[in-house]
């Protein structure tokens, strides 16, 4: 659902295309105030205090937790009830923060891997992205 309203399967499927969500300033402070500062390696803070948090993280992170932790995770995230549905919440943020921490090692291992420079070039790149959030100009 988005803003009250449910999604249709192609704004679903929009939004799973999308390689990045954003997290308004106050759902991140939120977040931090529930979960603490674990909340910050689940994607990139900008400057104004949003979040931008990759999707492909979130759906590892989803299919790892199962169903039912995921049911729970989402009710923990909508109400700030229950100690048994905040943990599963917090099992969500720490996934996609692991997944992020993964797939950084991944992406440095190739770089120090790999012997063309122009490939290394762009691995690099791409690890400047995920810990900036921006593409920066050679």
């Amino acid at each position: 659902m988005v803003d009250g309203r449910m999604l249709s399967f192609i704004q679903f499927l929009e939004e799973l295309s999308k390689d990045y969500i954003t997290l308004s300033p106050a759902e991140v402070q939120r977040m931090r105030d529930r979960f603490g500062d674990k909340t910050l390696q689940m994607g990139h803070l900008d400057g104004d205090g949003s979040m931008s948090v990759p999707v492909n993280a979130i759906v590892e992170a989803v299919r790892s937790l199962g169903s039912r932790k995921l049911i729970e995770a989402v009710d923990s995230l909508k109400s700030e009830e229950m100690v048994s549905m905040l943990e599963s919440a917090e099992a969500l943020v720490e996934r996609v923060g692991e997944v992020q921490k993964r797939k950084l090692e991944q992406l440095v291992e190739k770089l120090q891997s790999e012997p063309d420079e122009a490939k290394a070039h762009q691995e690099w790149k791409q690890i400047e992205k995920m810990i900036f959030g921006v593409d920066y100009p050679d």
